[in-house]
């Protein structure tokens, strides 16, 4: 069939496009096997390429590489000094640094007549050091001779929402290795008591309140978001409750592991009483005509408020003229000053303003 050259020209011209066009739609398809290639149209919206239950089993997996165990022997010892045998002590740690510091809770590590050692994800075992303990908000920092460590990637806790789905991973019960629950922010800027046989320690304040399941060994171990970054350490549970645990925000344990390496210890003020916060609810409760301030429940004894003349039943209205408030509670204003700092307490007694100098002192 006759074909002018004008005729011919254009159909290598075409014939060239169909060429490169099939070799970029198969080039696509290659691609699109290793990183799922979609045609999005132009105003609609990008879908993840994750799915929730991808997202959540990655950051877990990234997350778990930097969760340890901590674990020790204690001997046990009977009132006539007869050693019957030992007692296994210890819960969870992260990585902290590739070259060898691990984080806990203070309450894990804070027996010092115990060695303890650190076991990483692939069951190698170190000797560990106890470098420093912040014993307010339940932090501990411990070095191991390892090195090129998988170090936990921090994020931001003041990022957090409430509802956002988190994770707590840990050696629960101190036998089932990364043992990970899954649950949301429940809660922030928790203040809780760290005893009840002892109330007159300061409250830990600002934890992040979590139903995701916290089991006796999982202390020390990392809570993290869906990027498999830790937002928190796992520290404590309502024992009167189902589904309420708490986590140190890793925001305040970055604070306290500064001040660890640059100083070997934590400063923190001490007030020395156990209150309770005046709410609608305590006023009914106490049969209180006053609507805001603190109601002294008891103080530590030789502590800074009992040498200032506090006493139960007082209610402190003002530090420094400053009000106390459901918003603005005592320990939240008395960790704006500083140890050794001197105060000035307003308070009513049996109806009448009573005002007292005070010294604050550190908490130990």
């Amino acid at each position: 069939m006759f074909m002018s050259k004008f005729a011919k020209s254009n159909l290598l011209k075409y014939a060239g496009i169909i060429v490169v066009s099939a070799a970029i739609f198969f080039a696509n398809q290659s691609l699109g096997e290793k990183i799922n290639f979609n045609a999005i149209k132009p105003g609609a919206a990008v879908k993840n390429a994750l799915t929730d239950e991808q997202q959540a089993i990655l950051a877990v997996r990234k997350a778990k590489a930097s969760v340890v165990n901590v674990v020790g022997y204690k001997n046990v010892v009977t009132s006539g000094d007869k050693t019957l045998g030992v007692e296994p002590v210890g819960g969870t740690g992260i990585i902290y640094s590739s070259d060898g510091l691990i984080i806990s809770n203070n309450h894990v590590v804070q027996d010092q007549s115990v060695e303890y050692s650190v076991i990483l994800s692939d069951g190698t075992a170190y000797k560990a050091k106890v470098l420093g303990l912040d014993k307010y908000n339940d932090v501990a920092l411990l070095k191991i001779e390892g090195t090129g460590l998988q170090a936990a990637s921090l994020g931001n806790s003041g990022e957090l929402e409430t509802g956002q789905t988190v994770f707590a991973i840990g050696n629960s019960l101190g036998k089932f290795q990364n043992t990970v629950t899954r649950g949301v922010v429940s809660g922030l800027s928790r203040g809780v008591n760290l005893s009840e046989e002892n109330n007159t320690k300061p409250r830990m304040l600002n934890l992040i309140q979590t139903d995701a399941a916290i089991n006796p060994g999982n202390s020390g171990g990392p809570l993290i978001n869906l990027n498999g970054e830790v937002v928190g350490m796992n520290t404590l549970v309502e024992n009167d409750a189902q589904g309420i645990g708490f986590a140190v925000p890793v925001n305040i344990i970055k604070d306290s592991i500064d001040q660890l390496l640059a100083f070997g210890r934590v400063s923190r003020t001490y007030f020395g009483v156990n209150f309770e916060t005046i709410t609608p609810s305590v006023q009914i409760l106490r049969q209180l005509k006053e609507t805001e301030g603190a109601y002294i429940i008891e103080t530590a004894p030789n502590g800074p408020a009992e040498k200032a003349g506090i006493k139960a039943g007082d209610i402190i209205k003002e530090i420094n003229h400053e009000a106390l408030t459901e918003a603005n509670e005592l320990d939240v204003v008395v960790l704006r000053h500083k140890a050794g700092d001197q105060i000035l307490i307003t308070l009513l007694r049996n109806g009448e303003t009573v005002e007292l100098p005070m010294i604050l002192a550190e908490f130990k």
